[in-house]
């Protein structure tokens, strides 16, 4: 029998060598997970790290991985999750370096392209095609995007695993008291949130309980990408040599953010998921957040029904157009490493390929919030059911036909943090956005240069 099993570990900047001591520490909790092996009831054991916790990691230990458990008798997921991202990606590199890594694992793309460079994983395009029984039909099933995604260099090495896209919930009793329907350009979301922003006492402060602001924000780069992307703007030029935010459509998408903030005044800043609270109070009358958050906003809007507090029914739209339609996906994918056990890669590969069938993958949208990775997933009565609950999903769902992802070099690692560091800097005024972004542009290509 073959036996997955899911981890706890770290994360690593650029070159695992910045982080000597770290590294260290994570080889010696590596201890006994091995990369696969035989357990005494003759099952083959296949280790898989991944780092979802919570409810989101229930509904793949308890639901899906106990399924998949129950219906191979030679193949057995055991999930262990590390935690959050830092841990899993220090452990993997850990493992790598230790000849010792999992037989799979959740990965981002920058890390899935050092992965690559030094041949520790399996390509998926190989296992493709020796498998009589995928077809080219369920390749070709995949949001193209997703398919881009986990390609490098024209071969796929990894699957969708865990993948988001950001959305506009707003508050529906109030937009419909109003007359009001969620924007659907910039100019209309500015026009939206100063009919949504009220100044109870006229004080200009939009903090009193008799207050209400349009939308509110933390400095996420994830906000500034997007309106990027429809500002018409990218990350990295085309052959991804250096970057390309610092530009005239990247201070377009900055000066948007604090438009809002300084000369509206109809957003304010937060950190962490404040916002998110502040909307369920009703101080807010909408927010942007991740396709993922749903499930942890209608469980909030539960707890202050129970506690006798005002509650209203959640709407959910995609974000507003600039120039163009478009969003930038999120999440992570999974990944295969070489082992010198065939039946390790054989048995992830069986895994890999039944949990992105349509109906697992309806089934994971329905449960965690996390998208279907197929067209035909849209077909399976779990995404009708909960889109029919959620009406404005169906629109959400059709981001991803216009969606783009994040560069997969790994100089991005540090080139996004640089990034996010100067949104943060223009939203909390201390430069301008021509500064911030030159600056953030400096240290990015710098990165690139050193190693992609």
């Amino acid at each position: 029998m073959l036996t997955f099993l899911f981890i706890p570990c770290f994360q690593w900047r650029g070159s695992i060598l910045r982080y000597p001591v770290v590294i260290l520490a994570a080889l010696l909790l590596t201890g006994a997970c091995g990369n696969g092996a035989n357990s005494d009831s003759g099952k083959v054991q296949v280790v898989f790290w991944h780092a979802m916790g919570g409810p989101l990691g229930d509904v793949l230990e308890d639901s899906l991985i106990a399924e998949f458990n129950s219906m191979h008798e030679d193949i057995e997921i055991l999930p262990v999750c590390m935690g959050n991202y830092n841990a899993l990606s220090q452990k993997i590199m850990a493992g790598v370096m230790a000849d010792s890594p999992p037989g799979m694992a959740q990965a981002y793309e920058t890390w899935t392209a050092q992965l690559i460079r030094g041949d520790a994983l399996v390509s998926l395009d190989s296992l493709m095609e020796a498998d009589s029984s995928y077809t080219e039909d369920m390749w070709n099933d995949f949001f193209p995007v997703f398919q881009a995604n986990n390609t490098f260099d024209g071969e796929v090495y990894s699957f969708p695993f865990n993948k988001s896209v950001p959305l506009i919930y707003y508050n529906v009793e109030l937009f419909d008291s109003l007359g009001v329907v969620p924007a659907a350009t910039w100019q209309e979301q500015r026009e939206l949130l100063g009919i949504l922003t009220v100044d109870g006492n006229n004080d200009g402060d939009l903090f009193d309980d008799v207050d209400r602001s349009g939308t509110a924000f933390g400095t996420s780069v994830w906000n500034f990408e997007c309106l990027l992307a429809q500002a018409g703007g990218s990350l990295l030029n085309s052959d991804s040599t250096e970057t390309a935010f610092n530009s005239l459509q990247g201070v377009e998408a900055l000066e948007y953010m604090t438009t809002l903030l300084y000369e509206d005044s109809t957003a304010y800043l937060t950190s962490g998921y404040d916002h998110q609270k502040g909307f369920a109070e009703g101080r807010v009358g909408q927010v942007q957040g991740s396709v993922t958050s749903l499930a942890f906003m209608i469980r909030d809007m539960e707890r202050r029904a129970e506690s006798g507090l005002t509650t209203f029914t959640i709407g959910t739209a995609p974000l507003p157009a600039g120039r163009e339609q478009a969003v930038y996906i999120a999440g992570t994918n999974v990944i295969l490493f070489n082992n010198d056990d065939p039946r390790v890669v054989e048995a992830g590969w069986e895994f890999i390929k039944w949990f992105t069938q349509p109906d697992i993958q309806a089934r994971w949208f329905a449960g965690s919030g996390y998208l279907p990775a197929r067209v035909s997933s849209l077909e399976e009565p779990a995404d009708i059911a909960k889109m029919e609950e959620y009406p404005g999903l169906k629109a959400v769902l059709e981001q991803l036909h216009y969606a783009v992802f994040e560069p997969q070099i790994t100089a991005w690692y540090d080139g996004r943090a640089f990034l996010s560091e100067s949104v943060e800097i223009v939203l909390y005024g201390r430069m301008t956005p021509e500064e911030a972004l030159s600056r953030a542009a400096d240290l990015a290509d710098a990165e690139i240069r050193t190693g992609r």
